[in-house]
């Protein structure tokens, strides 16, 4: 299930970055006119969602390294989600822009992480 949710996200990423990303900012920022992202920011998204079904289709194996990965970034953005969502809007954004993030979105960012954490722990509960 997660693979296949996970999967499909990818591919939206992949094919159509440019309508995921403006979709997520209408919905998550309180000015998405006022916020400029970085060039680098559509290739990169394409490329990420390439890379992450590469990494779950590749190998068993692969798909366990990316669970588990996917286990250490959700801790960290549980344990830290202003951080890690300010941390990402600067890598994002040019440094004119000051995203203005709805309040929801650090708990959300929580309840994500939450679930990537379980992924990751079940996934090294399997392997020991």
């Amino acid at each position: 299930m997660f693979r296949t949710l996970l999967t499909a996200i990818c591919a939206l990423e992949a094919v159509a970055p440019t309508t995921l990303i403006n979709v997520a900012e209408r919905f998550a920022l309180a000015n998405p006119d006022d916020c400029e992202q970085r060039a680098w920011v559509t290739p990169g998204a394409r490329l990420e969602g390439l890379g992450f079904i590469g990494l779950m289709w590749w190998s068993d194996g692969s798909y366990s390294m990316f669970k588990k990965f996917v286990g250490v970034v959700g801790s960290l953005a549980f344990l830290f989600p202003r951080a890690y969502v300010d941390y990402g809007s600067k890598l994002a954004y040019t440094g004119e822009s000051a995203p203005e993030w709805r309040p929801w979105v650090y708990t959300w960012t929580r309840i994500v992480a939450l679930g990537y954490v379980l992924v990751g722990l079940k996934e090294w509960r399997r392997e020991s």
